[in-house]
């Protein structure tokens, strides 16, 4: 365990019972913006609408993009689907710092006010709450009144104090000190526990640590070769799943994933094909209808024997996907494959339309 002694006191002891029979959220994002704002300001005063805003921020992707469950009761995942709802103009898919900049730039207007002001009500005072014991069993209406009141004990170790009328937390001066000696730390222990909070909440989601932030860029070098050289040898007599004609005839080739990489965050080759740049746009984070899974199928077993021949290495997703050997994967039928494979899509592809996303999108683009 590693930790500042300051004054005799564990840090650590004092932070995890924050996180103790949590039932929301706000309380993981609140820490972890304070963090956040800690490593980025170098301060130790913070004014409740920029965290309030900070952790919209940081709930953003994974309640828009990859589609989380933070909790039937969690309020606020309702606020960050509320602003997407409202502002049409942001992306699921929006850069982290072009959102912080759109949050201040609104903050005023009505619906961003009213979820910042709601945000800050009651997450200041619930947050450093297990600080002041008394309040327990105190009526909800009284809590805030009470650890105002209580603030002038300062043998309490309580993280920070609260400024009512400039609404601004500022860092108890050991706290500070320690968080900023030990800021990795903090950080790893902070998201730890917010990724069992998510994972409970999404028992049949993998790979939840990948999802609590906006995905780092990806690479589709060598699957892009592998189909190139597909289309190159097949490409006159193989259609393309979603525009139906010649693959030959892509003209801005795109690799796409027919299950969202939100939803499966990988980039296996059972789950990509080629596309046209603008088609791909256009489906961007939305599961296909399903008209198109006989084409893709069929168009995966086409590809595996083509790699077979030359780039049998590549074979190894699917051999992992099926458990099944290089013979055996090379000998089934073009259905039993295709049936496989289709399994596999829909049982994805209900889960998917079960967390929110779009489906049963088609291709309205012609060529």
């Amino acid at each position: 365990m590693i930790y500042i002694k300051t004054n005799k006191l564990n840090f650590e002891n004092e932070i995890i019972k924050v996180f103790q029979s949590t039932t929301n959220s706000y309380k993981y994002y609140w820490w972890y913006s304070i963090l956040q704002l800690v490593k980025k300001k170098e301060n130790k005063t913070f004014k409740f609408d920029e965290i309030a805003i900070q952790m919209i921020v940081f709930a953003w992707y994974p309640i828009n993009y990859y589609k989380l469950s933070l909790g039937k009761q969690d309020q606020l995942a309702k606020y960050v689907k509320e602003l997407k709802s409202h502002f049409i103009e942001l992306n699921d898919d929006i850069k982290e710092d072009d959102l912080l900049l759109f949050l201040n730039e609104n903050k005023n207007v009505f619906i961003l006010k009213n979820i910042i002001s709601s945000l800050i009500k009651y997450v200041p005072y619930r947050f450093i709450r297990p600080w002041y014991n008394e309040s327990i069993g105190l009526d909800d209406a009284y809590v805030n009144s009470f650890i105002i009141s209580s603030q002038g004990d300062k043998s309490r170790t309580v993280p920070y104090y609260i400024e009512v009328k400039s609404k601004e937390i500022e860092l108890n001066e050991n706290w500070f000190k320690w968080i900023y000696s030990n800021i990795r730390i903090i950080e790893s222990f902070t998201l730890f526990e917010l990724f069992k909070y998510v994972e409970k909440n999404n028992l049949y989601v993998a790979n939840i640590s990948l999802k609590l932030f906006k995905p780092q860029h990806r690479k589709l070098t060598g699957p892009t070769k592998l189909w190139k050289k597909f289309i190159e040898i097949n490409g006159s007599s193989i259609n393309s799943v979603f525009e139906n004609k010649p693959l030959f005839k892509i003209q801005k080739l795109a690799i796409d994933h027919y299950l969202p990489w939100s939803l499966v965050t990988h980039d296996k080759l059972w789950n990509l094909h080629p596309i046209e740049q603008e088609v791909n746009s256009s489906k961007n984070n939305k599961i296909a209808d399903i008209k198109y899974i006989d084409d893709f199928t069929n168009l995966q077993y086409d590809f595996i024997h083509h790699i077979s021949l030359y780039s049998p290495k590549y074979l190894e997703d699917y051999f992992t996907l099926f458990s099944l050997s290089s013979t055996e994967l090379l000998s089934i039928s073009k259905d039993k494959f295709s049936e496989l494979l289709r399994n596999k899509i829909e049982i994805e592809s209900d889960l998917a339309m079960n967390m929110g996303y779009s489906a049963r999108w088609q291709n309205l683009i012609h060529y």
